[in-house]
């Protein structure tokens, strides 16, 4: 997993439960990295060890941490540490949305090794916007935060609704995203 995924939820729980409980978490996790390098690859074992230990740590379910986490990693570590795609994303919620593809070839072009994950998509006559994800990473709850990030990072209020989970045996993650 790319550093910045683990960057951000340094940032995402320094700012949200403080310094002392990033590193129990870091602690519970194992992790004795002392700072992470945005662009490098870390173990994915290292990432879910993290939010499991962020879970722990916080007495929050797993799922209720990843989709905070996602909302928080959208307006803060990914905008500040990749302005230029973020020109590239688009100038409103839907657009940046449909561009994920395009951000995240992008952002892995030089990473061989990278496993981004996959998104396809469905527009609904109502204006909904159906995203169908696919990773081997499953970090559904991760894209229902981003997603609610998004809304933040355009002050737009966006509604998300899952009809469809890996997690659950479906074939791919369907996001049904509403728009103010």
């Amino acid at each position: 997993m790319k550093g910045i995924i683990n960057k951000g939820i340094e940032e995402f729980v320094t700012k949200k439960f403080g310094a002392e409980t990033w590193e129990k978490i870091k602690s519970l996790a194992g992790c004795e990295e002392p700072f992470f390098t945005v662009s490098f690859d870390y173990p994915d074992e290292m990432t879910v060890a993290l939010v499991k230990a962020a879970s722990e740590a916080s007495g929050l379910p797993m799922d209720a941490v990843m989709i905070d986490y996602g909302k928080y990693l959208v307006p803060n570590t990914l905008k500040e540490n990749y302005p230029t795609y973020f020109k590239l994303a688009g100038s409103s919620p839907r657009e940046f949305l449909l561009n994920m593809n395009y951000v995240h070839e992008h952002v892995t072009r030089n990473t061989p090794s990278s496993t981004p994950p996959k998104f396809r998509y469905e527009e609904l006559t109502d204006g909904r916007l159906l995203m169908k994800y696919q990773s081997k990473r499953m970090l559904c709850p991760v894209l229902h935060g981003l997603i609610l990030g998004v809304g933040i990072l355009f002050d737009q209020e966006l509604k998300v609704r899952e009809t469809a989970c890996m997690k659950k045996g479906d074939p791919e993650c369907i996001m049904e995203v509403t728009f103010p």
